[in-house]
């Protein structure tokens, strides 16, 4: 059993079904409409729970930014508890016979077991390709420490070295695909707690907006390792010898237990290969890297046939030019400031058509020179006739993706 106390078990299955919910129907492609109906069903109580019962000055936003802590994700967790509480004293007061739950208790862990481990797997995978972090920007190898945000910090940390990425992902990977086996569950429960607690402390230190999700993950890891909590304690703690486990099947037949571990594979491989193809592109569009890639300081600045100089509070002059993502070309100025508009370039007439993200009215038309190493940029942009003339820079040119990994160090290179 999960937990001996018959009142907190009740409270854990309504409450982790409800959060988890509409797993694991949604893994299966006619049942997608599940994930639009139950949004739509919370989006409504949500609401009004703002208005009504809190009395929130400005309503809850329901809207995809990344975040996992909105107000909305809050209020939502509330109203999951309260439910989870209430139908625990309901349940309570309907069933007064003392029951042991024990099938229950196993089909609540075979729940949890397979929502942690195709989630684990999924996380693992996108590290190990990698893609959730991806390569370092330009404009954050640019920026200095002190303007970026925690967040920020840790994100470029994490992203910095494939070769961490590949060790936290095969962990999240292999503790994922170890929860889909009875036998290995602890195995597999125990390599996901550090791993989880790792995830959730820095999304709390440094304030990364999916504390409430890696809290609820790292929860699930310790519910799947409760029940050998005693034998563990006893065992390495306490030093003395643990009991053989012994695992009853919830069916009788062979021919069940066989048709149920062939499900239960053909679910991992599908996991294995959906993930797969997911991080490897066959499932998300494929983003293609502009024509003109690469970062570009701006060694001259003519404006109005006027020469700019590069003085650091200078709002309007360009420091760096640098193309990244496709339609997209991005500036930084003298006085740190950093903006973007949509590009289009036309490789035969070398032009770039720029339009403002806000206006698309407001379109530029700009000439450039290219060779290997400069980038000369000319033409009327915002008013202004300008002319440039850039260096092009590489991501090696910067001590953070260049230095590498050096088994002897005669002394700290901490730069």
């Amino acid at each position: 059993m999960i937990t001996n106390n018959k009142f907190l078990f009740k409270f854990l299955v309504i409450f982790f079904i409800l959060l988890i919910f509409p797993f694991p129907l949604d893994v299966l492609p006619k049942f997608d409409l599940l994930e639009e109906l139950i949004p739509n069903v919370y989006h409504t109580i949500v609401l009004w729970l703002g208005e009504h019962v809190l009395k929130l000055e400005e309503p809850i936003k329901f809207h995809e930014s990344g975040s996992g802590d909105k107000t909305y994700d809050y209020v939502l967790l509330v109203f999951i508890f309260i439910i989870a509480v209430v139908g625990s004293i309901i349940w309570s007061l309907l069933v007064k016979k003392d029951r042991s739950y024990e099938k229950l208790n196993y089909w609540f862990l075979v729940l949890v077991r397979y929502f942690l481990g195709s989630t684990m797997i999924l996380y693992g995978i996108i590290k190990v390709i990698p893609l959730q972090f991806g390569e370092i920007a330009f404009w954050r190898l640019l920026q200095p420490y002190g303007d970026s945000s925690p967040m920020g910090m840790a994100w470029t940390f994490l992203g910095h070295s494939k070769g961490y990425n590949l060790f936290i992902g095969l962990a999240e990977l292999i503790g994922g695909i170890l929860l889909f086996h009875r036998r290995t569950t602890l195995l597999g429960g125990l390599i996901l707690i550090p791993v989880t607690a790792n995830i959730v402390a820095i999304n709390f230190f440094f304030d990364v907006p999916v504390k409430l999700y890696s809290s609820q993950l790292l929860l699930m890891s310790i519910i799947v390792v409760s029940p050998d909590l005693k034998r563990l304690f006893n065992l390495i703690i306490l030093n003395k010898p643990t009991n053989e486990k012994k695992f009853k099947s919830p069916y009788k037949s062979k021919k069940w237990i066989l048709g149920a571990n062939i499900l239960k594979w053909a679910i991992v491989l599908f996991l294995l290969f959906d993930s797969l193809s997911y991080g490897l592109g066959t499932n998300r569009p494929k983003v293609e890297k502009p024509e003109l890639y690469g970062l570009y300081e701006v060694n001259l600045f003519i404006r109005n046939q006027d020469t700019i100089p590069p003085i650091l509070n200078d709002d309007k002059r360009w420091r760096h030019v640098f193309f990244e993502y496709s339609n997209s070309i991005q500036f930084s100025t003298m006085a740190k400031g950093r903006y973007g508009l949509n590009s289009k370039i036309d490789t035969v007439q070398n032009k770039i058509i720029l339009t403002e993200y806000r206006d698309s009215t407001a379109m530029y038309v700009l000439d450039y020179k290219k060779t290997d190493s400069t980038l000369n940029i000319s033409g009327v942009f915002r008013k202004d006739t300008i002319f440039c003339e850039t260096k092009r820079l590489d991501k090696k040119d910067f001590r953070l993706t260049s230095r590498g990994f050096n088994w002897v160090n005669e002394y700290p290179y901490n730069r």
